[in-house]
C-alpha cells in the first residue's frame, strides 16, 4: 500500500457522518486486506466507515477481476444504493455494470464479443442493475431494458435459467432458485416502469411465477429471498405463507440476536475443504434476515430486530466492514463483502 492511499483512507475513516460523502474512486481506492475473523472489532459503530469499506472493496473487485459477482460488487449495487446517489465509487460501479452487459445485450452491436459470460453473471447483473436503476433514477435505463430482453430469451420454459452454475456453493451457486427469486424481486421493484408491461417482460414474469409455484422454497435463504420479493409484489405468495416464513426465519434467531448462515441453507450447500460448517452467528445471515424481514412487513422497531441490529453493530470490524466465514471453504471468505452490503441495508440510518 503506497503512502498516499494510506493517508486518504485514514482521513476518510476519521470523517464524521455529517461531513458528507466519502470520495472513494477508482483512482484512490485501497485494496482491502484479507477477510478474517482476527480483524479487530471497532469500539464504536460507524455507518460511514461501513460505506467507505464497501466502496473500496467494490472498486478493487472490478479493477482486479473485471466482472460482477453476487458476493462482492453485485449486492453492493443494492446495498449502497440508498446512500450512493452522488458517491463516485457507486456511480462508477453502475457504469461498470452497464459496460459489462452492453456488448452482449445491445441488439445493434456491430461486433459482439465472441464469448458471453455465464448465465449467473448475466442474469444476476441484470437484476442488480435494474434494482439500482429504480433506486437512483426511478426508471430502467436502456442497457438494463436490453439486458432484461436478453435474459428472457435465455430463460427456459420452466422459468429458470438452467445453465446457472450449480456447484453446491451456497447461497448463490447451489441451485436455480436464487436466480429466479432475484429476478422476481427486480421485477417487483421495477413495477412502476412501463417496461414490465412489455410482452417479453410479461411472458418472462409468467415463467418466473410458474417456476416458483412448482418449486416452493425449501431453505430459509430461499424463503428469505421470497420474503424480500413479497414486500414489492403480492402475486408470488399469500399473506398466510409469508407470515409462516417470517416466523420460521425468526425462530432461527439466536439468543444474542444473530443468525447462522449455514442454518439458512440446505443439503445442497457443501464445503469443499472437508471441514464442519460454522455454528456461530454471523454478519451475513443476521443482516440478510433483518433486511428481508423488514421488507416483508415486520416492523423495523420489532424488539427481535432491534436486538439483531445491536448485535450487528457490535461486530463491525476496525476497517468498517463485517466478517462472515465462507460456507464453502476457509480461504477468501468473500461472503463477507455481501455481509457488508446487507449490513448497509439493515442498519441504514432512518430519520
Amino acid at each position: 500500500m503506497d503512502t498516499t492511499r494510506f493517508l486518504l483512507l485514514v482521513i476518510a475513516l476519521a470523517l464524521p457522518v455529517w461531513a458528507g460523502e466519502p470520495s472513494v474512486t477508482l483512482e484512490n481506492y485501497i485494496a482491502p486486506a484479507a477477510n478474517t475473523d482476527a480483524e479487530t472489532l471497532r469500539t464504536e459503530f460507524s455507518y460511514q466507515a461501513a460505506v467507505i469499506a464497501a466502496d473500496h472493496a467494490a472498486m478493487n473487485w472490478q479493477e482486479s477481476h473485471s466482472c460482477i459477482t453476487c458476493h462482492t460488487n453485485g449486492f453492493y449495487l443494492i446495498g449502497r444504493a440508498p446512500t450512493g446517489r452522488r458517491a463516485p465509487a457507486y456511480l462508477e460501479a453502475r457504469k461498470f455494470a452497464r459496460g459489462f452487459l452492453a456488448p452482449h445485450v445491445d441488439p445493434h452491436a456491430a461486433n459482439p464479443p465472441p464469448r458471453t459470460p455465464g448465465a449467473e453473471s448475466m442474469v444476476a447483473t441484470t437484476a442488480f442493475l435494474a434494482i439500482s436503476d429504480m433506486e437512483i433514477d426511478g426508471k430502467l435505463e436502456k442497457t438494463t431494458r436490453n439486458a432484461l430482453d436478453y435474459i428472457w430469451n435465455k430463460q427456459a420454459p420452466s422459468g429458470a435459467w438452467e445453465k446457472w452454475i450449480k456447484c453446491n456453493w451456497g447461497p448463490y451457486e447451489s441451485d436455480d432458485h436464487f436466480g429466479v427469486s432475484l429476478v422476481a424481486l427486480a421485477m417487483g421493484i421495477a413495477a412502476k416502469d412501463d417496461y414490465v408491461k412489455s410482452p417479453a417482460a410479461q411472458e418472462g414474469d409468467r415463467r418466473l411465477k410458474k417456476y416458483l409455484s412448482g418449486n416452493p422454497p425449501e431453505s430459509l435463504h430461499q424463503k428469505g429471498m421470497l420474503l424480500w420479493a413479497s414486500g414489492h409484489r403480492d402475486d408470488l405468495n399469500d399473506r398466510k405463507t409469508v407470515g409462516r416464513w417470517q416466523e420460521e426465519l425468526l425462530a432461527a434467531q439466536k439468543k444474542n440476536g444473530g443468525w447462522v448462515l449455514p442454518e439458512l441453507g440446505d443439503e445442497h450447500w457443501k464445503r469443499s475443504d472437508g471441514k464442519k460448517q460454522s455454528t456461530e452467528t454471523d454478519a451475513y445471515a443476521t443482516a440478510f434476515a433483518v433486511h428481508v424481514l423488514v421488507e416483508s412487513g415486520i416492523p423495523r422497531e420489532d424488539p427481535r430486530l432491534a436486538r439483531a441490529r445491536h448485535w450487528l453493530k457490535s461486530q463491525q470490524r476496525k476497517s468498517g466492514r463485517w466478517y462472515t466465514r465462507s460456507p464453502r471453504k476457509d480461504n477468501k471468505h468473500y461472503i463477507s463483502n455481501a455481509a457488508t452490503s446487507f449490513a448497509l441495508l439493515a442498519l441504514e440510518p432512518r430519520e
